[in-house]
């Protein structure tokens, strides 16, 4: 069975277009995951293959559910607090779609509600 922190990877890499010809395919990077010490023309991590790049978006993701971030949000946080760290809308990213895609995706993975307003911690416990 999925579990919560998988189900919303798997969202993001889907979100962010994983397919040939895409940035997030090309630089083998499913979360479109930014700084890292590898980076393309603008700034977006490239990772030698897919299961890096996953692995590491599980890792920014358990961070930030985990509440072990700089951001200050944790598991009392909502999803939509996530995503506006994730893909803040001061980088022009579609923000409160980008979290309803997300929720949707989670709650048929999961098969219960999960919402924007849901709490990290609704969605996974580590």
């Amino acid at each position: 069975m999925i579990n919560g922190l998988e189900a919303v990877a798997d969202a993001i890499t889907q979100f962010e277009g994983w397919r040939p010809g895409t940035r997030s395919y090309d630089n083998r990077n499913p979360g479109n995951l930014e700084h890292g010490a590898k980076v393309d023309a603008k700034n977006y991590d490239i990772f030698p293959d897919f299961v890096s790049g996953y692995t590491a978006l599980l890792t920014e993701l358990q961070s930030k559910f985990s509440g072990n971030n700089r951001h200050g949000i944790g598991p009392s946080s909502s999803l939509l607090d996530l995503f506006n760290i994730y893909a803040p809308p001061s980088d022009n990213n579609p923000t409160n779609s980008y979290c309803a895609f997300v929720a949707s995706w989670v709650s048929k993975a999961l098969d219960k509600p999960i919402t924007s307003q849901s709490l990290l911690s609704e969605i996974w416990n580590g």
